[in-house]
């Protein structure tokens, strides 16, 4: 996941929240589920009124600016705010939201409630915007078996479904998940020098024992 400074706010904004009331979606919860990427703000879904959302981070001393969206044009309302130099959202259940589902994260000590794959692909289709598909698309080719689910909700909206399969079969999209599987495997694997070096420190240790 992001650096430690991302994660403290999102615990903070979750423990102000509440956990069984909110999760952790946007670029935090695409970097949980195997896609990491920068992100620049922390994003929570609520599944209670904004208003009292809005009260909470009041009450904890947190103000924020109510957001007004364009109903008619497929908008939404959303809370806005800055904790520790962090930008942060608060969006309302804009697709179901089944706390029960969260998958509850333990990160530098911090727990972190993130929404589940399934409602997270949905908020990307949601979107629907570029940056939501790419997102989609590599954590598909990360891995491979969420493909037939993630296609399967986006058949919904046909003309989000070819974007996202467009992107899923992009040549360069699966070129960068293949690259991001292999670094995570190196980095997972011990170095030969590293190994080597690791049994010359243990003969000198029993030596000098």
């Amino acid at each position: 996941m992001a650096g430690q400074r991302y994660t403290r706010v999102a615990a903070r904004l979750v423990r102000i929240l509440r956990e069984g009331d909110c999760a952790i979606v946007g670029g935090l919860a695409v970097n949980a589920y195997g896609y990491v990427r920068a992100t620049r703000d922390v994003d929570l879904i609520v599944a209670l009124p904004l208003h009292e959302a809005r009260r909470r981070l009041a009450d904890a001393g947190l103000p924020t600016k109510l957001l007004r969206g364009d109903i008619l044009e497929g908008g939404f309302d959303c809370l806005k705010g800055v904790l520790g130099g962090v930008p942060f959202d608060v969006l309302p259940p804009l697709v179901p939201l089944e706390t029960e589902r969260t998958v509850v994260l333990e990160v530098h000590g911090l727990r972190l409630p993130v929404v589940d794959f399934e409602t997270l692909v949905r908020l990307k289709l949601r979107a629907g915007g570029p940056r939501d598909l790419l997102d989609l698309a590599m954590l598909v080719n990360l891995r491979p078996e969420r493909r037939a689910r993630a296609l399967a909700l986006a058949a919904a909206a046909p003309d989000v479904a070819k974007r996202l399969l467009a992107l899923i079969d992009d040549p360069r999209v699966i070129r960068d998940a293949r690259e991001r599987v292999l670094e995570d495997k190196l980095l997972a694997r011990p170095s030969r020098e590293g190994r080597r070096r690791k049994r010359s420190e243990a003969k000198i240790g029993r030596a000098r024992d």
